[in-house]
């Protein structure tokens, strides 16, 4: 928007200010209310089925990182070890993997912004053993926290890695 200062004298030789700004066409206005409205339906729009099942998907994943990471972390020896975190965070890596067998439903490979890689829907011979290895050795994991045995621990932490990477390096896209 632009702004017009003027300065004019009147009969007493003092200056005075005058600000004027132009007038909004008709075009700008409406051009402004499009823009609102744009905006306004696109923060409505309820996600497709398809994109609430990838959130899905998606959230489960980000809660199995946030419990898997800190045993990996203890498991490299980047923060102490506590067995009563471990104990609790195994449990809840071995409670959440096997929701991933329903989070993978085949309507939901059409939905962009997915790091799933398509073979998920056209090798399922392939991938529902790779889920069944993460339930075994989250499983297995889960045990060996209850023993508390530390080495057993790490052990199974590494275990449960390496199956989580042999999945993603063959049914996700790199980052």
């Amino acid at each position: 928007m632009s702004i017009l200062v003027t300065y004019r004298t009147s009969g007493n030789h003092e200056p005075e200010l005058n600000v004027t700004r132009p007038s909004h066409t008709l075009g700008t206005v409406m051009l402004a209310l499009a823009g609102v409205a744009l905006l306004t339906s696109a923060a409505l729009a309820k996600p497709t089925k398809e994109e609430q099942e990838v959130e899905y998907r998606q959230s489960l994943f980000v809660v199995l990182a946030g419990n898997f990471g800190p045993l990996g972390a203890m498991a490299e020896g980047k923060v102490p070890f506590n067995v009563d975190q471990a104990k609790l965070r195994a449990d809840r890596v071995a409670y959440l993997a096997p929701l991933l067998k329903e989070a993978f439903p085949a309507d939901s490979n059409t939905v962009a912004h997915t790091a799933a890689k398509p073979e998920i829907w056209t090798d399922t011979t392939g991938f529902a053993s790779a889920l069944q290895a993460l339930l075994d050795k989250s499983a297995a994991l889960a045990a060996a926290a209850q023993s508390g045995d530390e080495g057993k621990i790490k052990a199974a932490v590494m275990q449960t890695s390496n199956t989580c990477k042999a999945c993603h390096d063959k049914f996700r896209t790199k980052d």
